[in-house]
């Protein structure tokens, strides 16, 4: 989608909305990663699994929470890609994408969970009482 006008973002906010009041985060992040081009994905992907080696290895402050963030981002456009593979005609061949879909899945949510607290405890910092 184009983001040229107030038009177009109006629409990507309304459309947001809707199916944030339809239903949770879970189902904007399906219908966002449906809707994306299949070059998007890729490139979603590699930026992220790229990022979170490149901050593991350079070692910034927060480095492994801000990994743990990049790697979500990076299994999102994983799993994007693996659901668009779920659509084979013959069952004996989707199920293993569907249950590697499964586990991107699982350890996108772990990581953006462990990233999200991580990156809170960091900035919160020590507390002695």
């Amino acid at each position: 989608m184009a983001w040229s006008g107030n038009g177009k973002i109006r629409a990507v906010k309304d459309t947001n909305q809707e199916v944030l009041d339809r239903g949770s985060l879970i189902e904007l992040l399906v219908q966002r990663a449906r809707q994306a081009s299949d070059l998007r994905l890729v490139i979603e992907a590699a930026a992220g699994f790229t990022a979170a080696v490149a901050i593991l290895v350079l070692g910034p402050p927060l480095r492994f929470p801000l990994a743990a963030l990049a790697f979500a981002f990076g299994a999102f456009g994983a799993w994007g890609i693996l659901d668009r593979e779920t659509g084979d005609d013959t069952r004996a061949a989707r199920t293993p994408v569907i249950l590697a879909r499964r586990l991107v899945a699982a350890m996108g949510a772990v990581a953006a969970v462990l990233g999200g607290v991580g990156i809170f405890f960091g900035l919160l910092g020590t507390w002695i009482s």
